[in-house]
């Protein structure tokens, strides 16, 4: 009997270990897939910003909690959500909009060849590209000109959302696009201060 009761004993804290174990990667689960829910708002919310205010010279970075979160103004005042007060309490944001920098070689013949090198073109043999594309700089075109230009047309958007102290940043989820502005207008913050 004693035997039986210490095998019962055993198997009960196998069980329980089990279940806190699963109801922890329960918890865990449902926190990432709320995360993931938040970041994609507010990835929507700085594409409209975007799109709304213009693209500006300077980086933009933003952050805050989602304690008024669905009052939102990019969401007009038709659509507003309906949620619990403190659904989305222990979660917290930060966006950055920011221009990339390029990193264009000035030979084009050799970034080829390099791509070539990687597979990029299939079986095409390397000496193909060497020498064969013009030097940017023969042209009086520096990388620093075109990676300058082509910044006016691509921003980077890096969205984060995290839970709970997230000291060791595991409990996070962060998302990145690269957004393209078709028309190329920036407007410098001299504009936005004259404007205001």
């Amino acid at each position: 009997m004693v035997i039986a009761l210490a095998i019962l004993a055993v198997a009960v804290m196998i069980l329980v270990e089990t279940q806190a174990g699963a109801l922890l990667m329960s918890t865990d689960a449902d926190r990432m897939q709320t995360a993931t829910y938040l970041a994609e708002e507010k990835m929507m919310e700085a594409q409209l910003l975007l799109e709304r205010e213009g693209w500006g010279s300077q980086d933009i970075e933003e952050e805050g909690d989602f304690e008024d979160f669905g009052d939102e103004e990019f969401r007009g005042g038709s659509l507003q959500l309906e949620l619990e007060s403190d659904q989305y309490d222990d979660f917290k944001w930060a966006y950055t909009i920011r221009e990339i920098n390029l990193d264009i070689p000035s030979n084009l013949g050799d970034m080829a060849g390099d791509l070539s090198e990687g597979g990029y073109f299939g079986e095409r043999d390397t000496e193909d590209f060497e020498g064969s594309q013009p030097d940017l700089t023969d042209l009086g075109i520096s990388p620093d000109m075109i990676s300058e230009y082509l910044g006016a047309y691509i921003r980077e958007v890096r969205v984060l959302v995290w839970w709970g102290e997230n000291d060791d940043e595991l409990d996070q989820v962060e998302l990145l696009t690269h957004i393209i502005n078709p028309s190329g207008a920036v407007t410098s913050e001299e504009d936005t201060t004259e404007e205001e």
